[in-house]
């Protein structure tokens, strides 16, 4: 045994096996194991808990973010109130860079798995931006530049008297407040930053106490309003389940909404946007809080597809997400019984106020034709899209939009809305672009802390497989060269024995004969 052991061939022919049973488990390891193992390791950095990438990006966050304003002018002032088809025409963009910082943040002892927190969130005007390529003649200013669109305050309190079946002494109250500010009842002109940030409406100020639950400040957006916001809300930190990381459990104070019709609408979830949890996969949707809309929004996976030289997920808002309540009963809840396309805000803003995509995408045809002036449907541009990197849940791009739109119609007891038409007419006032993601210093450390590595880890591990596989072979090529050489060498002792045995019997038969 001892003998049949030493034979060259054999004991390449079990290096080589060895090596390819290393080879093979290094593959599985490559495969199977280490996107694990990896995995984990990216879970314990991007929980929001102190010390790790995600909870500084958190608290102040790097990623550059704008929103960018493009509002609608009512050319046809007077014809509109006539009841004739409004004309619009836009005016911008504006650029406004979006800055946000946590404050007061706090992790409960009792309660790890938690954040409490406050949050700051301003706008800068970003005149550079604006203007890039424009002659000075033709230059942007929000605080200057004028428009006019639909008066907000009016219509909301007209609106909300009608729904109440408020009494005729009430009607005329409101009626007669308006009539003393000697300005137009269907239609106003103010400047972009004013309609865009939130003003003081005087008419409203003067109802503050015939109407308490009115608010005195016309704002389209809520969050593009408050610089300074107090309320507590609560994050998950997804020390308990990853799944959960960045999910809102309550929001400014609220831990469920007042604002809409069932349990379903009015619970907070989602994320606010800038990351996700680590290990997505193509069949689960991403909830995002919007803030904006008084309700999360559902982002379906599109494709795999290259974003800033990263491989992404990229995500889009699905059709039914907007559809009515007749074809989609679960947004019943949010009171969308109008037309598809339309997200109603008017239980939250006090106001027939509707959110859609720019010119109406996605919704009933109508919509578009009773407008003049809106640029023609791009379901590529005009669509709100996400990319995200499925490995970390990081946003790598970003582009939201939301057409920001006002109910008029005929209103009887309502000076200049009397001449309206019946049904219904949505107006746009204007759109509001969500764009940001990666910063050039963001994606270097991304690569550096992520990409880099990993490639590294995985580039060494084939390498080492190659090894492997290179040595399996050469030392099966040699056992097999050592196992020919051997047969040759049994062939020739053999021949040389068969010499001597022909010479023995020949000696033999000689001394036969001598004998």
């Amino acid at each position: 045994m001892t003998r049949f052991l030493h034979r060259p061939s054999l004991r390449l022919t079990i290096a080589a096996a060895v090596c390819l049973l290393l080879a093979i488990i290094m593959s599985i390891f490559t495969v199977v194991i280490f996107p694990g193992v990896f995995q984990m390791v990216v879970r314990s950095q991007v929980l929001l808990i102190p010390g790790t990438l995600s909870f500084t990006q958190w608290l102040d966050p790097s990623p550059v973010v704008y929103r960018v304003a493009t509002v609608y002018n009512v050319t046809n002032p007077k014809e509109m109130a006539a009841g004739k088809q409004p004309i619009v025409e836009a005016l911008g963009p504006y650029y406004y860079r979006e800055y946000r910082e946590k404050i007061n943040v706090v992790v409960p002892v009792d309660a790890g798995e938690e954040l409490w927190f406050e949050e700051k969130k301003w706008y800068e005007f970003d005149s550079n931006k604006t203007n890039a390529g424009r002659s000075n003649s033709t230059l942007l200013d929000p605080f200057m530049d004028k428009f006019t669109t639909i008066n907000i305050a009016y219509i909301g309190v007209a609106y909300n008297l009608t729904l109440t079946n408020a009494s005729k002494f009430k009607i005329a109250a409101a009626v007669a407040a308006a009539a003393a500010l000697k300005e137009d009842y269907l239609t106003m002109t103010k400047t972009v930053n004013e309609v865009v940030f939130g003003y003081e409406d005087k008419l409203l100020d003067a109802l503050k106490v015939a109407m308490p639950d009115l608010p005195t400040t016309v704002q389209l957006l809520y969050n593009m309003s408050q610089s300074d916001i107090t309320l507590r809300s609560v994050v998950d930190s997804g020390k308990k389940d990853y799944t959960q990381l960045g999910q809102y459990r309550e929001w400014q104070g609220f831990a469920k909404l007042p604002f809409w019709g069932n349990d379903a609408a009015n619970t907070i979830n989602g994320t606010e946007g800038l990351f996700f949890h680590p290990g997505l996969n193509k069949t689960e949707t991403l909830s995002i809080w919007a803030d904006d809309m008084y309700r999360s929004i559902i982002m379906e996976f599109d494709r795999e597809e290259k974003c800033l030289g990263l491989d992404t997920f990229k995500y889009r808002t699905p059709a039914y997400s907007m559809l009515n309540a007749t074809l989609n009963p679960n947004n019943a809840g949010f009171y969308s019984f109008g037309p598809n396309g339309m997200t109603n805000l008017t239980s939250a803003v006090h106001a027939p106020i509707m959110l859609s995509k720019p010119s109406f995408l996605g919704g009933d045809a109508w919509l578009l034709d009773e407008v003049t002036g809106l640029p023609p449907v791009d379901p590529v541009a005009m669509d709100t899209n996400i990319w995200v990197e499925p490995h970390t849940g990081l946003l790598v791009s970003a582009n939201k939009q939301l057409q920001i739109n006002i109910m008029i119609q005929r209103g009887t007891m309502f000076p200049g809305l009397t001449k309206l038409r019946k049904a219904a007419r949505f107006i746009p006032i204007a759109v509001i672009q969500e764009t940001g993601g990666l910063d050039d210093d963001l994606l270097d450390k991304f690569h550096g802390m992520v990409i880099v590595p990993k490639s590294i880890a995985v580039g060494l591990m084939w390498a080492l497989v190659g090894v492997l596989i290179l040595v399996m072979v050469v030392c099966t090529v040699l056992a097999v060269c050592s196992t020919v050489f051997e047969g040759m060498g049994v062939l020739k002792r053999r021949g040389e024995d068969d010499d001597d045995n022909e010479a023995k019997k020949g000696l033999l038969e000689n001394d036969g004969i001598n004998s």
